[in-house]
């Protein structure tokens, strides 16, 4: 390939542009106090080419909106008269129009046309000339938006305050000095409600100014918008002001996200639609009492319900939860091959909300035959309540996901603290260092803590000294039973009260390839714990080890408890005891069977562990391998005449959701080769192109390639991250060279992450 013009590459102004950052010809910071700044006029500039606008670092882009009594530093703001291109729309022309800091009227000027290109890397330039000499004190203004890590539809914070609404009045509520941080979502008492888009009437949402959307609301498909906020007032019209412009999105469950801004215009607040209810969910819900629902219910293989689909509920307002009569609660965790009555289990993405956090959203997780998040199903509405229980706004569940069930569990507070009314628990077979195979004596243990009646809290001994579950890992067959429970996370600390604690399972898979039911836990004075233990999900048993105790004490008597099954000599004998363990070794054989094929064919390095995640086989990196630094993915590239080449881990892509085998380079046919745990990518000027770049500046070439990485579709890998590793390569452009000519390279690599 010869470049026969180099002139021609340096001609774009995507690449060849001044730097424009001035704070005050911010748009957002005129509004409050516009005669701050007035002094500047761009006609005394010596405009010179094209602009790339910043304000204080952060690229910015000329504003489309007009913003009342706004100068951005001179006495008359100048905007876009008509919105930015596209990329392929190459160099455009816009008329520029002015708003004059005096005056609350928008286009009251017309200035120079400019040209203006968009550029990849969603950025803009301009070609800034001397604005019209007969407007006072022109000065383009600048306005700078978040970029936007996630999908504000699943990344938002809930608002629900009723006195926003179009029909409250009274009050004045000033939200010029809030610090609006991010997107929202509005509530109404819990309702589902969005900003009003037609004239508010004056004295309306308890405040003065009244913000409402000068534009309708957008569509799912039209992506995130910007919209113009309209400010009414007493004795103008009902758009006399006009503030700083918000982005608005729609979402999936018919309701909006808003990016709200810092109005800076006097005492002002947005407003809602009309509030024609007034009731609290937390004293107007449905009782849902299903036993079934319960996390204990668990599999089909046990003989319990699994036939129940919450598809086909009418769903209908606020519900709380209940499980034969006792206050109940949806689950925070996982537990693997949790049930609860249907085939996937529906369970909370984070914590309850706290009373005074009002009415929050929450995302729903399915679970499905021991993976957890296997699904993602629609998010509900959660609120907290005084009485310490909780209500949902419960809907109905993704189409997709065969047999949903909302799980529920019940906690009981304890009517007296547990520290001091508790059973022990002294039976040295639960030491971790005891095998559940005598190999002097030829029997097994094989103990089974999923028959014992447990009943309220409990406190560990061995040969009467204190004792405690572990919290690291439990070799598989250790703890007289075949599958061990330990505790995955700290022991509380005296101040932390009663908390819920993760419960592993040590099997053939692994340490914690299964959880068990989670249990509460509670540290005590005089050094010691207790543990509401329950029935585990595993036919397993809790361990228990020896931890060290500075004080003397007097080990309370030893309670009876129903003593779990157990089997002695070469032969079991409960047929119960061999069903469920045949059961295990059964599904456990056939989950070997289909995983093993996986992990041959993906040949995992020293460096890294087949495991399953989200749904996919890969390679994860083994926990001493060190991750200098974020999202970098350990970066390696090499520049080489007219070639390059570069790599990444790949247990390190497979953590962040992107196996291997969907990394192709700018052409798509062109996909990386694993060697040795890194995905290899190499590109050249003769056979492998690759989609590579060639870019001459007027000074130096440029060869620039990217990996470009989309999530699998399958599964639960993020689908809200795109990643895009760029690459670049400079030269020195001493003659019009082939692009195969041996030159010597200057500078090296760069990588990043762009998120969807």
């Amino acid at each position: 390939m010869i470049l026969s013009d180099p002139t021609m590459s340096s001609s774009d102004p995507c690449h060849d542009y001044n730097t424009l950052d001035e704070f005050w010809r911010d748009i957002r910071q005129k509004t409050n106090h516009p005669m701050d700044y007035y002094e500047y006029d761009d006609t005394l500039v010596e405009w010179s080419g094209w602009y790339r606008l910043y304000l204080n670092g952060e690229s910015a882009q000329m504003s489309e909106w007009c913003v009342s009594n706004t100068g951005c530093g001179g006495e008359t703001g100048l905007y876009l008269g008509g919105s930015h291109p596209r990329v392929e729309d190459g160099v455009v022309t816009r008329e520029v129009v002015a708003s004059h800091i005096r005056s609350n009227q928008c286009d009251n000027y017309r200035s120079t046309s400019i040209k203006v290109k968009a550029c990849p890397g969603d950025y803009y330039v301009y070609k800034l000339v001397r604005p019209d000499v007969m407007t006072s004190r022109p000065s383009y203004c600048a306005v700078t938006f978040q970029s936007i890590s996630g999908d504000p539809c699943y990344n938002y914070e809930s608002l629900d305050r009723p006195w926003r609404a179009t029909n409250e009045s009274g009050g004045w509520i000033c939200e010029e000095s809030f610090s609006w941080n991010g997107w929202y979502r509005l509530f109404n008492y819990g309702m589902n409600i969005q900003m009003a888009e037609t004239c508010v009437n004056s004295y309306s949402c308890n405040t003065d100014y009244n913000l409402w959307l000068n534009g309708p609301h957008p569509q799912i498909e039209d992506g995130v918008v910007t919209r113009e906020v309209c400010a009414g007032f007493y004795w103008g019209s009902c758009c006399h002001y006009k503030t700083d412009p918000i982005r608005v999105k729609a979402c999936p469950g018919n309701y909006y996200v808003y990016e709200l801004v810092n109005p800076q215009l006097g005492c002002s607040g947005y407003c809602t639609g009309t509030n024609d209810f007034n009731y609290d969910p937390c004293n107007n819900y449905n009782i849902l009492d299903n036993y079934w629902r319960s996390t204990f219910n668990y599999w089909s293989m046990y003989g319990y319900i699994s036939d129940q689909d919450d598809t086909r509920v009418e769903w209908d307002g606020w519900y709380r939860l209940f499980i034969d009569g006792s206050s109940a609660q949806m689950p925070e965790w996982c537990i693997s091959y949790m049930s609860c009555g249907g085939s996937v289990s529906l369970w909370l993405g984070s914590s309850h909300p706290r009373l005074e956090d009002g009415v929050v959203t929450r995302e729903i997780y399915g679970s499905h035959y021991g993976l957890c998040s296997y699904y993602r199903s629609e998010p509900i509405q959660v609120k907290a309540c005084l009485g310490n229980y909780y209500v949902y706004k419960f809907t109905r569940p993704t189409l997709s996901i065969p047999a949903p069930v909302y799980c529920a569990v019940t906690f009981t507070t304890p009517t007296v603290d547990p520290c001091y009314n508790y059973t022990s628990l002294d039976e040295p077979w639960r030491a971790t260092d005891n095998y559940y195979y005598n190999n002097n004596n030829h029997y097994y243990y094989g103990m089974c803590d999923y028959n014992v009646e447990w009943n309220g809290w409990y406190r560990l001994f061995y040969n009467g000294q204190n004792a405690q579950m572990p919290v690291s890992c439990v070799n598989e067959g250790m703890c007289g039973t075949y599958e061990p429970l330990w505790l995955n996370g700290p022991h509380p600390q005296l101040e932390d009260g009663v908390v819920t604690r993760q419960v592993c399972v040590s099997s053939w898979f692994g340490c914690c390839d299964y959880t068990s039911h989670p249990i509460r836990v509670k540290a005590c004075p005089g050094n010691y714990n207790v543990y509401e233990f329950v029935k585990p999900t595993f036919c397993g048993a809790y361990c228990s080890i020896t931890s060290v105790s500075t004080t003397t004490e007097t080990i309370l008597p030893i309670e009876s408890i129903t003593p779990p099954i157990t089997t002695t000599g070469k032969v079991f004998n409960t047929a119960h005891r061999m069903s469920i363990q045949y059961q295990h070794y059964f599904t456990k054989q056939l989950l070997l069977l289909v995983n093993r094929y996986p992990c041959s064919e993906l040949s995992c390095s020293e460096d890294e562990r087949c495991r399953m995640k989200n749904g996919v086989y890969g390679c994860l990196c083994n926990d001493d391998q060190s991750r200098p630094q974020a999202d970098s993915f350990d970066f390696s590239d090499t520049c080489e005449s007219s070639s390059g080449s570069m790599s990444v881990s790949r247990c390190q892509l497979f953590e962040a959701g992107f196996p291997a085998d969907v990394l192709p380079l700018n052409d798509p046919s062109f996909k990386g080769t694993v060697r040795n745990g890194r995905v290899e990518f190499h590109f050249d000027n003769d056979e492998h192109i690759c989609g590579t770049n060639l870019v001459a500046n007027g000074t130096h070439f440029i060869y620039s390639n990217f990996i470009l990485g989309t999530p699998r579709s399958e599964g639960l890998i993020s689908r809200e991250k795109i990643l895009k590793l760029s690459f670049s390569c400079v030269y020195p452009q001493t003659q019009t060279l082939s692009m195969n000519a041996q030159i010597n390279p200057l500078e090296r690599c760069e990588s990043n992450m762009i998120s969807d």
